[in-house]
């Protein structure tokens, strides 16, 4: 039973290991070249909008918010524009397109990616900051200056770390939209048992070594009464 429970420990050390080398790295965009995420669907103008790979699969979910204070969203068709909704909900304005302050995506049904390349356009912000997430829960910082053009941005998850999620927040103003979004190494997200509940299945093992041990010593009177 010990070198159960050893054994035990040992593989709940090397998960936690491996998970702590793991990382989410920025790198230059022109290296991810992934699949596109287009809107095919028409224009779409809602608190969320959705796209699709040209995969034809792995439906990504955006939500954020404009500088106004205001939650909807605007997505159309080709390769992905997401940006603010409309002044007073018009559909054929753009001109009175909101700027974004913040935006958040990742795939539904918990599936995970490991690269990403994005472009934040226009605007007035002068930088912004990311939090992605990954399979496991981590939380990974970056930050930015901007330009009031083209602004690349490439992820990728190394030593088996994937991407759940993004969330990025304009500081300074906001910025006309997040476009050209890209996506590589699609996966559904594995049921990795946590360190706590790491303990609990070693508790649970020790617990059943001493009810082993009592049923023997049990079994071992019994026999000798006999």
């Amino acid at each position: 039973m010990r070198k159960a429970l050893l054994c035990a420990a040992a593989i709940a050390f090397a998960g936690v290991a491996s998970s702590a080398s793991a990382d989410i790295v920025r790198v230059d965009a022109s290296t991810i070249q992934g699949a596109n995420v287009l809107f095919n669907d028409g224009t779409q103008i809602n608190a969320t909008v959705f796209g699709n790979t040209n995969l034809g699969t792995n439906t990504v979910a955006f939500t954020g918010t404009t500088v106004d204070g205001g939650t909807t969203l605007r997505a159309s068709g080709g390769q992905a524009v997401v940006e603010g909704g409309t002044l007073n909900g018009a559909t054929n304005a753009p001109n009175d397109v909101l700027n974004l302050s913040s935006l958040q995506f990742g795939l539904i049904d918990g599936a995970t990616f490991n690269n990403l390349e994005f472009n934040v356009f226009g605007g007035d912000a002068t930088s912004v900051s990311f939090q992605i997430t990954d399979n496991g829960g981590q939380v990974f910082n970056f930050a930015s200056a901007l330009t009031g053009g083209s602004n690349f941005f490439g992820f990728v998850g190394i030593d088996g770390q994937t991407i759940a999620n993004v969330s990025a927040t304009l500081v300074g103003g906001g910025v006309g939209d997040f476009r050209q979004i890209r996506l590589d190494g699609f996966a559904a997200t594995p049921a990795v048992p946590e360190p706590g509940t790491w303990a609990m299945m070693l508790i649970g093992f020790g617990g059943m070594g001493v009810a082993m041990r009592r049923r023997r010593r049990t079994g071992a009177q019994f026999a000798q009464a006999a």
